[in-house]
This record gives structure tokens, sequence and C-alpha cells, in this order.
């Protein structure tokens, strides 16, 4: 921006223009001004959180999973994302021109069903601080969805509540569900367990609950041979 005088010379009735100021390039443009603002908040997972309040009120779902006489509401989304088996099941399942729907036939606890939904959608963690199902038929059923679904996440959380309070009176049956589903890892942990409890392992092993599993009998009779053989050994070694 340049200021410009006229002049004017009254006798001659001449004039002549000089410019006397010339406005730098940032007056031309505007005078700068700086504004502090707040940094932008993180919205990681936003959407997820907006999921699981849709499914918590039970809205927009279009699919549904039948078990027993119980119907639970879901997002075929949600469910596509988290298993490819889910996928391809809600893919071909018949509309009807309503939700897609899915039934759990082989599944006689409704409460596996929802311990399942809730791990697919990302409850918060304390949903599963208090996992707790009210029976081992449950948790059973919640390793079946696990397997049947692909989903390793939910076969931990049920892994974890299978190992809790280990007893003389339970290990057992916990031992053969380990065995029915592969769980080699909480199985070996157990076994180790009873190695170094002789006491313990004398229990089991003439229990009439272990008659009910003839390949554990004969795996746990071996271990209480080879505890007794240690223990005859390290006498003579006394001696």
């Amino acid at each position: 921006m340049s200021i410009v005088v006229r002049m004017v010379d009254q006798d001659n009735n001449n004039s002549s223009s000089k410019t006397f100021f010339q406005a730098s390039e940032s007056v031309k443009n505007g005078i700068p001004l700086t504004i502090k603002l707040p940094p932008i908040k993180a919205e990681a997972g936003l959407l997820g959180e907006c999921m699981r309040e849709l499914y918590r009120r039970r809205e927009f779902t279009d699919a549904q999973i039948l078990c027993e006489e119980k119907s639970f509401s879901a997002h075929c989304a949600v469910l596509a994302a988290e298993s490819e088996v889910f996928k391809d099941e809600l893919m071909s399942a018949a509309t009807g021109g309503g939700a897609r729907e899915i039934r759990l036939s082989d599944i006689s606890n409704p409460e596996a069903v929802g311990f399942m939904l809730d791990y697919m959608y990302g409850m918060d963690a304390g949903v599963w601080q208090d996992y707790n199902p009210r029976t081992q038929e449950i948790n059973k059923d919640v390793l079946r969805l696990a397997r049947r679904f692909r989903l390793p996440g939910l076969t931990d959380r049920a892994v974890h509540w299978l190992s809790k309070d280990l007893t003389t009176g339970n290990v057992v049956e916990r031992l053969s569900i380990c065995e029915d589903f592969g769980l080699d890892m909480l199985r070996e942990k157990i076994l180790l367990q009873l190695t170094f409890n002789n006491k313990a392992l004398s229990e089991i092993s003439h229990s009439p609950k272990i008659m009910q599993y003839p390949r554990l009998m004969q795996h746990l009779l071996q271990m209480t041979a080879a505890a007794a053989d240690d223990s005859k050994g390290k006498r003579q070694k006394k001696a």
C-alpha cells in the first residue's frame, strides 16, 4: 500500500504527484496475529467407544445371536471385524428382510455368549475382572465359542479363570478340560505343581474321580511312581 500526495501549483495550474510512504509486504497482506489454542485432543478409539455404547443400548443392531431361548443383539460390522468365521457365517445367513441370524446350537449356556460379545466389543477391563462363570460348564462353553470363532484372546480369559482356586478336589476336572480343549500350557503347569507336591499327587491318584479319565489316571500314576522312586533314591543316599 502506498500513500500518494497530489500537489497543485495554483499559479500554473499544474499538479504533480509524489509518493511519500511505501508500505512493507507484511502490511500489504495484513498485520500477523498469533492465537494460542490448547492442543488437539487425541480421539483414538472414539469409534470403538461409540460402538460399545450402541451395543449397551442395543441400538442400530443388525445381527441376532440365538442360544437356547435367548437372543443377543449385535452389529455385523463388529462381529465380522473381530472374526473371519463370523464374517463368513453372516454373509451366508439369510436376512429375511431383517437382522441376520446365527444360531449356536452347540452352546447350552447363553451366559457364555454374553461373555463372548463383551470380549468382541472390547468392554472395559472391569468387566473382565469380574469374569466369574457360575459353573465350569459355562466356562467350557466360552472355550467352545473361542475355538469355533477363532478368538485366542477369549481363550486366554477362560484359561485364566480355569487356573483360579485350584484344589485337589477340582484339579482332575480342570486337567480334563485342558485335555479336551488342547490347553497344553495350563495342563503342564498344573502337572508340574503336582510333581513337587507328593501328598497332593497321592490324594488325586487315589480319588474316585480319576477313574473317569483313564489317560489322565495313567499319567498321574506314572508321576506317582516316579516320585516314589525319587524319594527312595534320596533315602538310600542318606543311609
